[in-house]
């Protein structure tokens, strides 16, 4: 899809929110880490320094694809989903008329980068342990607003497809269906392969029906490199439990 992103370490970025599998390889003591800021209203004031803005990912090529594009697509995804049906779909950011409100926490140790024109909001690992790897723990919050032929039951049957198609995946948590904020949603973790490096990747995707009575697709994504990834699950498990979404 025309608008789709990328995961990486030549994957920009990708995948989040299943603190489920995650947390089962890190510790739980960290859940309770949150702080109280949130990222819609701390993304409109952060001057994010570069360095940590090019340590969360490179630009995207499209939206909701945490997946190369050299990969073979053997699952059926949102992205092919919207193609095949011809929905209409366009990035929200924070502030947008009618469109709902998304608020994550932000773990202790974390701290808001400007991650692009695409992404509603993007997060990134800074405490010690990030000076040991070219690619530190990060979250992307991508938010779109589709519109035509738009089955919401649809979107989370293939939610997990993106993951499911990175190479050498290997699920850490099998996809599953739960909520997020109340609202119906799919979950998926799992490490992958690029370059001979292993990346841990997990994702939430909720569907919202918004104010406006227009489907909303909200996929919070979260990645690291494997060394790291006990870091990745406490913070999951923090934004996973304290994420709200107003319609």
């Amino acid at each position: 899809m025309k608008n789709s992103r990328t995961a990486t370490a030549a994957i920009a970025a990708g995948a989040l929110a299943v603190s489920i599998a995650l947390v089962g390889c890190s510790s739980d003591d960290k859940s309770d880490s949150s702080a109280s800021t949130s990222t819609t209203s701390a993304a409109t004031s952060s001057a994010s320094k570069s360095s940590s803005a090019e340590a969360s990912g490179k630009a995207p090529k499209s939206k909701l694809t945490p997946k190369s594009g050299d990969t073979a697509a053997a699952n059926e995804t949102i992205a092919t989903y919207i193609a095949d049906e011809k929905i209409i779909e366009t990035p929200v950011k924070p502030g947008d008329p009618g469109a709902p409100t998304i608020d994550l926490p932000i773990p202790e140790g974390w701290e808001v980068v400007d991650q692009g024109d695409d992404s509603y909001a993007a997060i990134v690992y800074t405490g010690p342990e990030a000076a040991n790897t070219d690619f530190p723990p990060n979250f992307i919050a991508i938010l779109s607003k589709l519109e035509g032929n738009v089955d919401a039951k649809k979107l989370i049957e293939y939610a997990g497809g993106e993951v499911k198609n990175l190479p050498n995946y290997a699920p850490l948590l099998e996809g599953e269906e739960g909520t997020l904020s109340g609202f119906p949603a799919y979950q998926i973790a799992a490490t992958f392969e690029d370059s001979g490096t292993t990346y841990v990747i997990a994702q939430k995707t909720a569907v919202i029906t918004g104010a406006d009575g227009a489907i909303y697709v909200l996929q919070l994504n979260g990645t690291s490199d494997e060394t790291l990834q006990d870091i990745l699950g406490s913070a999951t498990s923090a934004v996973d439990d304290g994420t709200t979404i107003t319609p």
